[in-house]
């Protein structure tokens, strides 16, 4: 686990009002996924550590209300939403760090931990973690602050929300420390 002087940076990924409330024929995992990234940022700004969110804006499928066509979808959820000198990255695709936005960012900030928290726990934070740890940083993704919605596998069959997730998290742990809401508070109570 993180051995950084410097204190951790918070990446809010894709914490979206279309994405965070589910529809209730396609329910998300997680149950507690609001409470505890309401804790974790309340923590992080109790430190006046950096928090970075990143929201998407899909560009390439009209019929995603992902994107910022649809504005009431689109807009980050409540629990997340970003306040003065929390910047707001828009990316494109899965990956936060394509683009020079957040790569930039986190190079003025210098090499430091990335937490990481947000949607959806198979694409986007499954991209981006992957992506950041090539890029060598040391990424730290809360489990119990991703959320991820179900899917079929490639017989057709249904697989539910929370094995998605359970399955999603578990490929992360070759590329970062995955650990509880409550575990991270711990780490970093600097």
């Amino acid at each position: 686990m993180s051995t950084a002087t410097s204190p951790p940076v918070l990446l809010v990924i894709d914490l979206q009002q279309g994405l965070v409330e589910a529809p209730p024929e396609n329910p998300r995992s997680t149950p507690n996924l609001i409470p505890n990234v309401e804790k974790l940022l309340k923590h992080w700004r109790s430190k006046a550590w950096p928090i970075l969110h990143v929201q998407h804006d899909d560009i390439y499928d009209e019929s995603n209300d992902i994107s910022a066509s649809y504005p009431q979808t689109f807009k980050i959820h409540a629990s997340a939403a970003p306040i003065a000198n929390e910047p707001v990255f828009i990316k494109n695709v899965g990956s936060a760090f394509v683009g020079p936005g957040l790569p930039a960012a986190l190079e003025k900030l210098g090499k430091r931990p990335i937490v990481v928290m947000g949607m959806d726990g198979r694409e986007c934070v499954n991209n981006s973690t992957r992506h950041g740890a090539d890029l060598g940083y040391e990424i730290i993704v809360v489990w119990d602050a991703c959320a991820t919605y179900g899917m079929e596998n490639l017989k057709g069959e249904p697989v539910d929300a929370e094995t998605a997730h359970e399955m999603a998290m578990a490929m992360l742990a070759s590329y970062a420390s995955v650990e509880n809401t409550e575990k991270v508070l711990e780490l970093f109570q600097k």
